[in-house]
């Protein structure tokens, strides 16, 4: 088996696989509870990222896109059964670009993605002090705040020249990350804890955006390590299976022609999908009002994306937020479906 992978408990017999991605300083021990509460019909696995326990003696992996690509290529042909994937805080994120990837390799295969104490993609900011370019105390400091226990081994000199590394690694990962706007096609359901240090509560919601599966979101009482308290509802919420009307595949919806693409991203189409999303009346959407004044954020945005994906748009955000306006979007939309076309 790769190195990637950590068997919690052999099930030969399970038809179904439970995978489950660490947090920030975390390692696939941080699962080693979860198999007394995982039903017998799901073998579960915790990841192993490169430099922690088992592969102490492998470089550390710095940045989203080769920690993914690392681990699709060593964990998909490992994957013979219906998975579902699980991570808590960075280890969401992980997740999510992991289940991006593998349901573009092997369609179907994902079952459901199940997030925990992370915001939605599309709300994630930039922390305004990150955590890895602080100094040992501040990175401690950091993660007195979020909880959870076992930070007082950084009290030892030995033990904290060897875990301190990796844990800043962690944080400059997570901390430089910026999500695509690929959404996905599977059931997403969302955890957090009310009182999380890292994110308000209701930012959980945003992961409705992430899919056009089903979409669940549950709030737990506690702090950033909630599910220590809650771990048999998080585990029995993440393995109870999937719904057969949601395991047989929709039929597709046909593709819009170019007229009706035109009309859609014409000014008065684009007026009209705002004000839906905004909730106001489409004469407030003026050509040239300032779409973020009129209260247009992230995740409406989102919401927006999803309809031009349907489209067969990918739409570049950053181009979007700098003239955020109808008229510039519709110029910018419409030459992006000639060009795409």
């Amino acid at each position: 088996m790769t190195p990637w992978l950590r068997r919690l408990d052999a099930r030969p017999g399970a038809g179904r696989i439970l995978l489950c991605f660490p947090h920030a300083g975390g390692a696939a021990s941080a699962y080693r509870a979860w198999p007394a509460l995982v039903p017998q019909d799901v073998e579960p696995y915790a990841v192993q990222y490169p430099g922690r326990e088992t592969r102490m003696r492998e470089p550390l992996i710095d940045t989203m896109d080769a920690l993914v690509k690392g681990a699709l290529a060593a964990i998909e042909p490992q994957l013979d059964r219906p998975v579902t994937v699980f991570g808590h805080s960075m280890g969401a994120s992980v997740a999510h670009e992991f289940t991006l990837g593998l349901t573009r390799l092997r369609p179907g295969l994902v079952e459901r993605l199940v997030v925990s104490a992370r915001p939605g993609p599309f709300a994630q900011r930039a922390p305004a002090r990150p955590v890895h370019e602080r100094d040992d105390a501040g990175v401690r400091a950091a993660l007195d705040a979020l909880g959870g226990g076992g930070q007082e081994v950084l009290d030892h000199a030995e033990l904290r020249e060897l875990l301190m590394p990796m844990i800043r690694n962690d944080f400059r990962l997570i901390e430089r990350y910026r999500p695509g706007s690929a959404v996905l096609d599977v059931d997403v359901t969302a955890f957090t804890g009310d009182a999380d240090p890292s994110m308000r509560s209701e930012l959980v919601e945003a992961w409705e955006a992430a899919t056009t599966g089903r979409f669940t979101a549950r709030v737990l009482p506690g702090g950033h390590f909630y599910l220590h308290d809650h771990l048999a509802e998080v585990v029995a919420e993440t393995t109870r299976p999937t719904t057969p009307e949601r395991v047989t595949p929709a039929k597709e919806p046909p593709m819009p022609d170019s007229d009706e693409i035109t009309a859609a991203l014409s000014v008065e189409g684009l007026r009209a999908s705002i004000a839906e999303v905004l909730g106001v009346d489409p004469a407030e959407v003026t050509p040239e009002a300032g779409l973020f004044e009129l209260g247009l954020d992230s995740m409406r945005m989102m919401q927006l994306s999803v309809r031009w994906q349907a489209l067969g748009l990918e739409v570049p955000f950053a181009d979007l937020a700098e003239k955020p306006t109808v008229e510039a979007w519709s110029e910018l939309l419409l030459g992006l479906a000639a060009e795409q076309s």
